[in-house]
C-alpha cells in the first residue's frame, strides 16, 4: 500500500486542480470524438457480461461501468472500482469497449487544494479493496458508480446525483433477477431499500456537462 501513495500523490493532485479555473493544466489525451479529455473527466462505457446486461436492462442505459480520469506521470489512467479497485491507462480503458462517454464538472470552483487533500486521504484507502458484489453503501468494498461518487463528495461535498434504491430501477427483466438470484440467493433477500447509484444516475447529473465533442 505505501508504494501505491506517490502514485497517487499525483493522480490526485492532477484530478483536484488541474481545473479550467484554475489555469494549470496537465496532459490531455485526444479521442476521435472529444476535443481532448482531462484530469477530473468521468468516463462511462459499456463492459458487456452478465452483470452488463443486468446494468443495461435495470437502469435503460447503455453506461454499465464507469471511472474517473487522472493524470499519472505522462499518462493520463483511469480510476475504478473493479477487482480490486485499481488503477488502467485511458488508453487501454478505452479498448475494452466501442461505448465511450465523457463528462466532467459544469462548476468547479469547490475543487480546490482543500479538496486535493481529502481526495488523497481517502482515495488512498480504497486502492486493493475489493469490489462490491452486492452494490452496498459501505467503503468495506466498492463498485465503480459508487467509487466516483464517493470520491467527488467526500473531497469537495458535491453530491453529484441523489442514490437511489434498488427499488427504483426495472428489476423485473430475466437477467436482472439471475444477477440477484447469483448475488443474493433469492429475489426476496434483495435489500430493495439501500442506496445505489448507477452510472447512468451520473451520466444524468445536473451538476456535469459532457466533454466538448469535436
Amino acid at each position: 500500500m505505501l508504494k501505491k501513495l506517490p502514485f497517487l500523490l499525483v493522480a490526485c493532485l492532477a484530478l483536484f486542480i488541474a481545473t479550467p479555473s484554475s489555469g494549470l493544466f496537465f496532459k490531455t489525451w485526444k479521442h476521435p470524438r472529444y476535443d481532448a479529455l482531462q484530469s477530473g473527466d468521468i468516463v462511462f462505457q459499456d463492459t458487456g457480461g452478465l452483470q452488463g446486461e443486468a446494468v443495461r436492462a435495470a437502469t435503460g442505459s447503455d453506461f454499465t461501468h464507469c471511472g474517473v480520469v487522472f493524470q499519472a506521470g505522462e499518462t493520463l489512467s483511469v480510476l475504478e472500482a473493479v477487482q480490486p479497485v485499481s488503477v488502467i491507462s485511458l488508453r487501454e480503458w478505452k479498448k475494452r469497449s466501442s461505448v465511450f462517454h465523457a463528462r466532467r464538472p459544469k462548476n468547479p470552483t469547490k475543487i480546490d487544494e482543500a479538496a486535493f487533500t481529502k481526495a488523497l486521504a481517502w482515495g488512498e484507502k480504497q486502492l486493493g479493496k475489493p469490489y462490491d458484489l452486492h452494490f452496498k453503501w459501505s467503503d468495506n468494498s466498492l463498485y465503480c458508480s459508487e467509487l466516483v461518487w464517493k470520491i467527488y463528495k467526500k473531497s469537495t461535498g458535491i453530491a453529484l446525483c441523489q442514490p437511489k434504491s434498488f427499488e427504483s430501477y426495472f428489476l423485473e427483466d430475466e437477467t436482472v433477477r439471475e444477477v440477484i438470484r447469483q448475488r443474493y440467493g433469492d429475489l426476496d433477500k434483495l435489500p430493495r431499500k439501500e442506496p445505489v447509484v448507477a452510472p447512468s444516475d451520473l451520466a444524468a447529473s445536473p451538476l456535469l456537462i459532457e466533454v466538448p465533442r469535436r
